[in-house]
């Protein structure tokens, strides 16, 4: 006899019950309260003691898990084997973690009860006074870590199909932190959908961060597992910052040679929106780097196609563009959105990238420097357009991983943008960007103001047409952008655009990345490193610890020592002399203005003690 329960903490809507019915007509809907405890609990209760106990085995999994990656019939069959009165896949080996003793315990995310237990007053008794706890670190403690040994301690005897002293040594938890590990040489049938997703933190304090990308790798190219269904389940649910930063969906691409590719390279064209003409020389330079395989085309004002077109033809391109004219409203966002709208919509191309001219000199208009935002638009164009050979790996790159959607160059985090972009990048934007996605385009994804976004911040990237169909099928018209005398530097809808689309390609049910030349790599390294050790630096004593959660924390512990009025008043102060000396240095020369920082910030910095 085998008969499936199914128990969900929520609703089922129609389609979900017609698809369960394929395997069970026992389906249990409960409120969302006391996780998945609870609901093993109802299940077994509902079905009652004197029918669980006509089975072999009864067995008790959760959807945290994804597989078969071998079939189960494996296990099963060496499970048979063992003469024990429960069971599971893996074990989480006992350590001490903050003071807390943890002991030896089956994970609960598959228990296998035996008739033997079942069978038991004890364990009947435990079922049936077994609190409903809300939170999950208590059912964590008080079920899964005590479970295992509080029935061992009864005399019940137990195993897991994964040795876990194998792994004692080396890892308490190798299910999540040696995943490729536990299928490749122990033939483990599932693995953890939080592999995924988890707080990055959580990786890189005991890994090199390595553990989901190489899982997926390992599964995509060693296993008949299909990875379609990784991310039929993570992207209409996770948020995609989480997913990116776990799976590392960050690629580096050569610059000066092809990579090898046995699939065709996808149907391609590239949209550039040209507006300064004092930077045509240097739009030129990429656009010289644009395949002969991709068909281009230059949206822009009809005034400026002459001069263009000349521009084109004096720096030896010999490909010709097509000129798509716009009207001077919504900048690069509208030609993209509206001019060239036919172009991704025309069904003609499978991929299409698209970059424009950057000046910013707002940005100079306060006090900045220019070469700051054109370290913005080399970072755009260096890891949109870098050579001819980038280009072609690109497209490559979307021949080779049919779910992926879109890639862009990272946000820029150096000079003026390093407030803007680290560690979120969503400015005033947030709300806009939400209202946007789900009452223009009804497109719902997970969206966090508290995680960084994953679009094209800049607004240069490649995509894949259908992942942003429903952007490009929204109608837009210009006059549904601010002109050019009302745009702000930011909070309009063509900012929540820039942050939208990574959210558009998740809906379609594709994946945005990152992407840079190895060339810009380079530089890309020595800025990350060169940020943190710039920030670690600054933390002076506050440093403690050897990893980076330790510093953090103790960075943390020493903030909340200081009384909250004291951090407040210092901050408003900080904020004050900023808005003073953005006024009064406004006019000033640039000795002037260093002099005047200087002296500011050294009485500024004495008073509050720093």
């Amino acid at each position: 006899m085998s008969d499936i329960v199914v128990v969900s903490n929520g609703a089922v809507d129609e389609p979900t019950k017609e698809l369960f019915a394929h395997y069970t007509d026992m389906l249990i809907e409960r409120e969302n309260k006391g996780l998945d405890i609870a609901a093993y609990r109802e299940a077994m209760l509902t079905l009652g003691w004197n029918r669980l106990k006509q089975y072999d085995e009864v067995i008790c999994l959760n959807d945290t898990i994804m597989g078969p990656v071998y079939p189960f019939a494996e296990m099963f069959h060496e499970m048979d084997k063992r003469d024990v009165d429960f069971w599971g896949i893996t074990a989480y080996s006992a350590e001490n973690i903050n003071h807390e003793s943890i002991p030896t315990h089956l994970q609960s995310y598959w228990h296998a009860y035996r008739k033997s237990l079942v069978s038991s007053q004890s364990f009947q008794e435990y079922w049936e006074n077994l609190p409903q706890w809300t939170d999950y670190a208590e059912v964590t403690r008080r079920h899964e870590m005590q479970f295992t040994q509080h029935f061992e301690n009864l005399g019940f005897t137990w195993s897991s199909y994964v040795d876990w002293h194998k792994y004692a040594g080396i890892s308490s938890y190798p299910l999540l932190y040696m995943p490729v590990q536990l299928i490749r040489d122990d033939r483990c049938p599932v693995f953890k959908r939080r592999s995924f997703f988890v707080d990055y933190s959580t990786y890189f304090d005991q890994t090199a961060g390595q553990p989901a990308l190489d899982l997926y790798d390992y599964l995509n190219t060693n296993t008949v597992y299909d990875v379609n269904l990784i991310w039929d389940a993570l992207l209409q649910s996770y948020n995609v910052a989480d997913l990116r930063k776990a799976m590392h969906l960050d690629y580096v691409l050569p610059s000066q040679t092809l990579n090898p590719s046995n699939v065709p390279r996808p149907k391609s064209a590239f949209i550039f929106h040209v507006y300064f003409m004092d930077m045509l020389n240097d739009t030129c330079q990429y656009l010289a780097n644009v395949p002969e395989e991709t068909d281009l085309y230059i949206t822009t004002t009809e005034d400026k196609i002459p001069q263009i077109a000349t521009g084109i033809k004096n720096f030896g391109i010999r490909k010709k563009p097509t000129f798509i004219p716009v009207k001077n409203r919504g900048r690069d966002v509208s030609a993209l959105l509206v001019a060239a709208r036919d172009v991704v919509l025309g069904g003609k191309y499978e991929v299409v990238g698209f970059a424009h001219d950057k000046k910013s000199s707002q940005n100079q208009k306060n006090g900045h420097h220019g070469t700051e935002t054109q370290g913005f638009s080399y970072k755009l164009m260096e890891n949109t357009l870098g050579s001819e050979q980038y280009v072609e790996n690109i497209l490559t790159l979307f021949a080779q991983n049919p779910r992926l959607g879109m890639v862009s160059p990272m946000p820029p985090y150096h000079a003026l943008y390093f407030a803007h972009t680290l560690p979120l990048d969503w400015g005033p934007n947030f709300d806009i960007t939400k209202d946007l996605l789900e009452n223009t385009l009804d497109l719902h994804v997970p969206l966090d103001p508290a995680k960084p976004t994953m679009s094209a911040i800049g607004s240069c990237y490649w995509f894949r047409s259908i992942a942003l169909k429903k952007l490009f099928e929204a109608k837009w018209t210009y006059d549904d952008f601010l002109s050019e005398e009302q745009m702000g530097v930011d909070g309009t809808i063509s900012h929540a655009i820039e942050r939208a689309n990574g959210y558009v390609t998740q809906a379609a049910g594709y994946y945005p990345a990152w992407v840079m030349s190895d060339r810009y790599a380079r530089i890309e390294v020595d800025s990350l490193l060169h940020t943190t050790n710039t920030l670690l630096d600054a933390m002076g004593s506050c440093r403690e610890g050897e990893t980076l959660l330790a510093n953090a924390n103790s960075l943390r512990c020493s903030l909340k020592k200081q009384p909250l009025l004291g951090r407040k008043f210092k901050h408003g102060i900080h904020r004050l002399f900023a808005f003073i000396a953005h006024v009064v240095t406004a006019p000033m020369g640039e000795k002037a203005k260093a002099r005047f920082y200087n002296w500011g910030w050294r009485i500024v910095s004495k008073v509050l003690g720093r």
